[in-house]
């Protein structure tokens, strides 16, 4: 089967929606929060306004962009609401057409963008739903999904579905990349058996059983070539590249199923402890991950909320974890360089780079682990990071986040992420890294001003460049005033 690949930069939208990249997915285990007393959850109404103007780059062209937007919550429900336009004031080749920028609005599910969330409850609550931005989806334990984003691309909106619910007994828990055009679904139930059981103990009723099942039904498997005229004679074989800006691809189902324990235990209401143990399998290349590890959080007086993950792996060499992650719109289609070949080895897809090291017979088990945390400082401040590593090329992952409240008037936010390299001196290296960074300065009652920063990707579409058809990272920058009122 073939088709057109959305490609998945890491530019965030404008205005409202740009905040929440940064801390999207900082719950780092299925810890549900200490139970609500009675009578204290109140029905009250409130909501945010914000409105910025600014002038900033992207790819080559600078941009006056205006972003009107608003979050209204009632009781349990919420409701984000924006419209983010763009107007080019200056155009750099390749030459486009038109003054609003037409990639924001070119697809079905590009007009969804303006309802940029409707939610009921929070995801430590036994109901959660979501339709709109996925912001951090993890299933389960997250060893196979783990703080996925659904828009990571500015230019190709989605509408996505989140969903949980926990009846204590059973229960489960569902998203969908994108409700227009879905191409990424995963699931998993659980159960608790023996709540069934009046005589058993509490600490008994806390073990649980699940069973995970996610597709790819569209993953990118291979690149689809065509010739290209070389200046002087000749030709060069080049990815083809649609009318939309998008890689052609050829591709198929990326099937992974998982088996789960796992176990609560709550001595106290501000502290829990979760060990888990999951198998999974990638059903393209039969690989299998074990996966065993603990959560822990601990809630000092609602001062301070810390949370730590910490979890042991052994998986055989095609297999990955957390396949969907926060970078999979990327790795779906861009990942490594194929593992096998004469040099340059081109890059592949993910599926693709897999069942070439099951075509080659690779199954020997490599050993790894997994560390992560959450601080939260006065619900406030929060740091997070997650550090993972295992056997094998290219394998180390690193992300980093802070946000800094309003303090003396400015507030700072900050996300780092690098995937899939082997020496520390590479940890930092921006060349194919994702940086963002949003700063805001309040200089006068509800106005403030803003710079925001990201290191980002993008598809190459110029068809006289020397990289056309290619991802490569480029620098995006935007600056401006704007105001926000809470009532």
């Amino acid at each position: 089967m073939t088709s057109s690949h959305h490609h998945r930069t890491a530019r965030r939208l404008a205005g409202v929606a740009l905040t929440s990249v940064f801390f999207a997915g900082t719950a780092l285990s299925d810890i549900p929060a200490a139970p609500t007393p009675a009578g204290e959850a109140e029905k009250k109404f409130g909501g945010l306004v914000d409105g910025r103007v600014g002038i900033g780059q992207v790819d080559e062209d600078l941009f006056l962009s205006i972003n009107i937007g608003t979050v209204l919550t009632w009781w349990k429900l919420g409701v984000g609401i924006q419209v983010p336009l763009r107007f080019r004031v200056m155009d750099e080749d390749p030459q486009n057409d038109g003054v609003l920028r037409k990639e924001d609005w070119d697809e079905v599910s590009d007009w969804t963008r303006v309802v940029r969330f409707i939610s009921w409850g929070t995801p430590d609550e036994w109901l959660y739903a979501r339709i709109g931005v996925l912001e951090g989806t993890t299933i389960g334990h997250g060893t196979i999904v783990d703080r996925y984003m659904n828009v990571i691309d500015a230019d190709h909106y989605q509408t996505g579905l989140q969903f949980k619910l926990d009846m204590d007994v059973a229960g489960g828990e569902l998203f969908l990349d994108n409700l227009i055009d879905p191409e990424i679904f995963g699931m998993r139930a659980f159960m608790r058996p023996l709540q069934l059981w009046s005589g058993a103990p509490d600490l008994a009723k806390a073990f649980e059983v699940g069973f995970t099942l996610v597709t790819d039904g569209v993953a990118p498997m291979h690149y689809v070539t065509e010739e290209k005229p070389r200046v002087g004679g000749g030709f060069d074989i080049v990815k083809q590249v649609n009318e939309d800006g998008e890689l052609v691809v050829t591709s198929e189902a990326a099937v992974l199923v998982g088996f789960d324990l796992g176990w609560l235990w709550r001595p106290v209401d501000w502290f829990a402890f979760r060990p888990y143990t999951d198998v999974n399998f990638l059903a393209a290349t039969g690989g299998t991950g074990f996966h065993t590890g603990a959560a822990a959080t601990f809630d000092i007086a609602s001062v301070v909320t810390l949370g730590t993950r910490v979890e042991y792996r052994v998986v055989t060499a095609d297999y990955a974890p957390s396949w969907v992650n926060s970078w999979y719109e990327i790795e779906r289609v861009d990942y490594l360089p194929a593992p096998a070949g004469p040099a340059p080895r081109e890059r592949v897809s993910k599926l693709k780079y897999y069942t070439l090291l099951d075509d080659a017979g690779e199954e020997d088990a490599r050993h790894g682990w997994h560390a992560s945390l959450d601080l939260t400082i006065m619900k406030a401040i929060t740091f997070w990071a997650l550090l993972e590593d295992y056997q094998g090329p290219d394998n180390a992952n690193l992300t980093i986040g802070v946000t800094l409240p309003y303090i003396a008037g400015v507030r700072a936010q900050v996300y780092y992420s690098k995937r899939n390299f082997d020496e520390p001196s590479e940890a930092f290296d921006l060349d194919r890294g994702l940086f963002v960074a949003d700063f805001r300065y309040k200089f006068w009652g509800p106005m403030f001003a803003f710079a925001t920063y990201s290191r980002e990707w993008r598809l190459d579409k110029d068809p006289l460049s020397g990289s056309f058809g290619e991802y490569e990272t480029i620098n995006d920058w935007d600056l401006g005033v704007g105001a926000e009122f809470e009532f």
